[in-house]
């Protein structure tokens, strides 16, 4: 895998090489380490997971340019990776792809990125959630998002394609938020989407975040317009000790019909999940950090369980 990784960096380089007189490519990333035990209705596995993800960004002048990512993940275990396994296969352990890929663009207080890209939607990621640490094919989006600043307004949206497996529908995903500072240390915010689907729904949220010296608290409710379990709920509580060492727990309830297609960050279950994440995380230098991660899940309607301990080393460059 060494070798493919050091090919594809090569062919990523070659991609941005006629432009490179031009500007210089912006190269940034990470690699991390995971250890992971799961236990899933008593079964027990364990594993661990080696990520890398390198992102090149090249400036191509009047506020416009251009980027692309390498993703590539390693198992021990097959099916605890961030790879869509529809697509690669349940049994494979590794994945390198150039998996993002498109254009930024800056103009006065707004920046658009225009392409294959993650996303979240909600403040806690409750609505819809296909975030950085995917990596691979068919498991990002393709459209246009934005965020900047109207007067007192902060604005987010993405109106996107999913990037799903062939012979898929290409469902669709589009959503705006409106944040607000009321007071220095209050944010407040609604945010309107729309997954549009052979069962397409509407959905809204709100949200709302308050912070008191060290600590802040995030929480968020939402709703579609399905006629029953149509809700969905997600509370943060963190504490930053020292500007190193932090700790959180999240309290979440996602109902089948809460979440734009049922890809919230806290959906493990078919009909439903609720349960609680703790985490602390640690920062042992500027470029490397330390976080532990317990999870503690349940099904709505089947009362499936799992618990999930997750700790990760991470090193950014």
């Amino acid at each position: 895998m060494k070798k493919s990784i050091a090919v594809v960096l090569a062919g990523m380089t070659l991609a941005f090489a006629p432009a490179a007189q031009a500007a210089p490519v912006q190269l940034s990333g990470d690699v991390s380490v995971t250890y992971e035990r799961d236990k899933v209705d008593g079964v027990k596995t364990n594993g661990s997971i080696i990520s890398l993800t390198v992102m090149g960004e090249m400036d191509l002048g009047a506020g416009w340019s251009l980027y692309s990512r390498l993703g590539a993940q390693k198992l021990t275990r097959a099916g605890m990776g961030d790879f869509n396994t529809d697509y690669y296969g349940e049994d494979d352990k590794s994945v390198l792809a150039i998996d993002q890929f498109g254009f930024n663009y800056q103009k006065n207080d707004f920046t658009y990125k225009i392409g294959r890209q993650d996303t979240t939607i909600g403040t806690t990621a409750l609505l819809y959630s296909r975030p950085d640490s995917n990596v691979g094919k068919k498991n990002f989006v393709d459209g246009v998002s934005f965020t900047g600043k109207a007067g007192v307004t902060d604005l987010t949206g993405i109106f996107a394609r999913e990037d799903n497996v062939s012979g898929e529908r290409k469902n669709k995903v589009y959503a705006v938020r409106a944040g607000y500072n009321p007071a220095e240390n209050l944010n407040v915010g609604v945010t309107l989407g729309r997954y549009q689907s052979d069962a397409s729904t509407n959905h809204w949220a709100v949200d709302g975040t308050y912070t008191m010296g060290k600590s802040s608290l995030t929480g968020e409710f939402t709703k579609s317009n399905q006629d029953s379990e149509n809700k969905a709920y997600a509370t943060t509580l963190n504490y930053d000790f020292d500007g190193k060492t932090a700790a959180y727990v999240t309290g979440f309830r996602v109902e089948t019909n809460g979440a734009m297609g049922g890809q919230s960050d806290f959906v493990n279950f078919d009909d439903g999940t609720r349960g609680v994440h703790y985490g602390v995380t640690h920062t042992l230098r500027d470029d490397v950090a330390l976080e532990l991660v317990y999870k503690k899940e349940k099904g709505i309607v089947g009362g499936e369980r799992a618990s999930i301990l997750e700790a990760t080393v991470s090193y950014s460059f």
